[in-house]
């Protein structure tokens, strides 16, 4: 969990440092995001790359999902499973403008999850154990920004997309996953 907050830190010193060594815009975003029915929260921190339509973000997505199933016929056991997960993703990212108010963009990156699956079963039994990965991260979305600042001169910046996420592991439950997030927040 160290090397996860000690990513996330420098990820963002590296996009201040960025921001203040040329008049670059930031943006922080924060709203949900929706993986197989189960919705979590979605904080993102961004900066542009030399004034050009590059940036480089960071994103922290914070999913809780409760599951409950029953197996076996004599007796029939049933089980509640708590799965906790916190990811970090960095990854830059390429804006195209339509127009003055809305741009489309893509992003490949990588990120770090942690996952913690606390089950309980109905004959008295618990466990708990958690799960590690690295692996890469493609996005693809749009997004709106107002013409007239909000306060000082940051302005109201929304955006909607897709987010996939790709790793490997003979022990996990699957290789994939995607978002769909929506967020809201201002730049800076």
């Amino acid at each position: 969990m160290k090397k996860l907050h000690v990513a996330a830190l420098t990820s963002l010193m590296a996009m201040a440092a960025t921001s203040a060594f040329a008049s670059n815009e930031m943006y922080v975003l924060g709203g949900v995001a929706i993986d197989n029915n189960d919705i979590g929260g979605e904080f993102t921190l961004g900066s542009q790359i030399m004034q050009s339509n590059w940036y480089i973000e960071s994103s922290l997505l914070l999913i809780n999902a409760n599951d409950k199933y029953a197996y076996g016929n004599n007796p029939t056991i049933t089980v509640d499973e708590d799965l906790d997960s916190l990811l970090v993703s960095v990854a830059p990212m390429y804006k195209h403008n339509l127009s003055n108010n809305f741009a489309i963009y893509g992003k490949l990156g990588a990120y770090h999850i942690k996952s913690e699956v606390k089950s309980k079963k109905s004959d008295g039994t618990s466990t708990k154990g958690s799960t590690v990965n690295f692996g890469a991260t493609y996005g693809i979305g749009v997004e709106y920004k107002s013409l007239t600042p909000i306060f000082g001169q940051s302005q109201f910046l929304a955006r909607a997309g897709y987010d996939w996420y790709e790793f490997s592991s003979s022990n996990d439950w699957h290789n994939r996953d995607s978002t769909f997030g929506i967020q809201a927040g201002f730049t800076f």
